[in-house]
């Protein structure tokens, strides 16, 4: 069993620099992926404002706005996840494994309550839509 174990570390030894930069490149495509959904949603809150000051647009514009927001940070916080579950496997010291698994459990309860809070918005813009 143990030399088992000692031939995949051994295995994996010479992997870990480049799982690090794999990690890395992957929280960099989930920050991305956060800072795009923001741009978008920046403007469409801006674009929001000037039809509700000229219109009195309804919340529903709003809700799209959201939702769309949620959208991409659930989507980049999911890639950012799949690298800290990366370096988990890297980095064996009990301290970077409890903070990464820290990391894991927050961005994890962040998605999920987020992803409540989308589909609660969506479900209050169809019933706007339908009413």
């Amino acid at each position: 069993m143990h030399e088992t174990l000692g031939e995949a570390k051994s295995l994996i030894e010479p992997l870990i620099p480049g799982l690090e930069a794999v990690a890395s490149v992957i929280d960099l495509i989930g920050i991305a992926i956060v800072l795009w959904g923001f741009a978008r949603a920046l403007f469409g809150f801006l674009g929001y404002e000037v039809k509700r000051f000229r219109d009195r647009a309804g919340a529903s514009s709003m809700h799209r706005v959201r939702i769309e927001l949620g959208t991409y940070i659930l989507v980049g916080i999911e890639f950012m996840i799949a690298s800290d579950i990366i370096q988990t496997v890297v980095k064996r010291q009990l301290a970077d494994l409890a903070f990464v698994s820290a990391l894991v459990v927050i961005r994890t309860a962040i998605s999920y309550f987020l992803g409540r809070e989308i589909t609660e918005v969506r479900h209050e813009d169809s019933q706007m839509a339908s009413s």
